[in-house]
């Protein structure tokens, strides 16, 4: 008989922005499913030990104010130190279990949209060998800490629930695992491990793209997750990725990997993201990213262009996708000094554009009675007075300035 240990995974620090613009009437997993079955993957299906799971952390995080996947034992909260452990906790048949982290996010879909923007955490929501999930929510009512909101998300495979509850007898020749079930000694047949898992595979497409065809109201920007894929780098553009079902694929050979964009551009300036160029060994070698190294651009098209061999024949794949496009007015802030003659009483956009790979917002100041919220680390929105009892406003960070006359 051969013993293997098996290590259960969880994976991914939460990432730290959040869009406000999301809207607060859809249900969290609805819409990531709706994602899912837009590129060819099955639904993931509400459990309710891994919400409990979820539930727990969430509460965990706002009470003790950290951003982590680990607990300390005797913290106010406490309900296991991994995601592994508090899912066996809470009643889970399994200790194989994935988990996202969003904090700080305004509401369920602006929280499951930053995790989708951030590609290690994309990966593991658009998962292949996993159906089951659990939603945690905590929200402190208060704005005046550093964690207010927690949305945890616990990921899980049904098809071991019942491998769980057989007793299997050690036979000569057999390669068995462990430390998957609930019981962590318990041992199991490692191909009945892996026949339930090419099942539920198969059940899913054999290459998923994403943003997927069409897609639309994509961010043009992606901020900084920990691991971070772009060390150094505090603002870079929206990645796209390529992964293949290894229930179908055995070999990929990336040939190439292409942006372009409304104007028929190509995006030079770019990392191609795969398992042999991973600092962090979270990409596996059926996954690839494309990396843009600057924000794309708002209101925008762009088509990807992907060719690899796969098992010894070529494919071409071709799509297209749009960036957000405000529906506010939206004024471009390149210079050292902006003057802008805008309507009182109406709401604008001013996206300050990235002079480098670490150029976002802070230390934002203004003068005037305005209203003025984050839209992401490079875009405000501002609020402009309806009755005023001056016509110009001014609003300055580190390096530029905006001169506002009101009409």
């Amino acid at each position: 008989m051969q013993f293997n240990f098996f290590f259960p995974i969880f994976l991914l620090f939460s990432i730290f922005w959040h869009t406000s613009e999301a809207k607060d009437n859809i249900n969290g997993l609805d819409y990531l499913n709706s994602i899912r079955g837009k590129v060819g993957l099955v639904p993931l299906t509400s459990n309710k030990a891994l919400i409990r799971a979820a539930t727990s952390h969430a509460k965990y995080l706002t009470r003790q104010q950290v951003n982590s996947h680990y607990e300390t034992t005797g913290y106010k909260g406490f309900s296991g130190k991994t995601p592994s452990d508090r899912v066996i906790q809470a009643g889970y048949h399994s200790r194989v279990v994935m988990e996202n982290i969003s904090v700080n996010g305004r509401n369920v879909v602006a929280a499951i949209d930053n995790l989708m923007s951030a590609i290690y955490h994309r990966f593991t929501f658009l998962t292949m060998d996993k159906d089951e999930i659990g939603e945690g929510i905590s929200i402190l009512p208060t704005r005046r800490v550093k964690v207010t909101t927690a949305y945890v998300y616990d990921l899980g495979f049904s098809g071991l629930k019942n491998i769980c509850k057989k007793y299997f007898s050690m036979e000569p020749g057999m390669r068995y695992i462990k430390n998957i079930c609930r019981k962590s000694t318990k041992v199991i047949p490692e191909y009945m491990y892996i026949d339930a898992l090419n099942t539920l595979k198969k059940q899913n497409e054999k290459i998923v793209l994403y943003p997927y065809d069409t897609q639309e109201n994509i961010s043009p920007a992606f901020f900084i997750e920990n691991p971070h894929p772009l060390p150094g780098s505090k603002v870079s553009g929206f990645p796209v990725s390529v992964s293949f079902n290894d229930a179908y694929v055995q070999n990929v050979s990336l040939i190439s990997f292409r942006l372009f964009d409304s104007t028929g551009h190509e995006i030079k300036q770019r990392k191609i993201l795969t398992y042999k160029n991973d600092i962090h060994h979270k990409i596996t070698q059926y996954q690839f990213a494309f990396m843009p190294l600057k924000r794309l651009d708002y209101s925008s098209t762009y088509k990807a262009v992907f060719e690899a061999i796969v098992d010894g024949e070529k494919i071409h794949k071709t799509w297209s996708f749009s960036t957000i496009h405000p529906q506010k007015k939206m004024y471009k802030i390149t210079k050292k000094k902006t003057i802008l003659s805008v309507e009182k009483g109406t709401k604008i956009l001013l996206y300050f554009e990235p002079k480098s790979k670490r150029d976002i917002l802070k230390n934002i100041k203004y003068k005037g009675n305005l209203q003025i919220k984050y839209i992401d680390p490079n875009t405000l929105e501002v609020t402009l007075p309806n009755k005023v009892s001056r016509k110009i406003y001014s609003i300055s960070e580190s390096t530029r300035k905006i001169i506002l006359k009101l009409l």
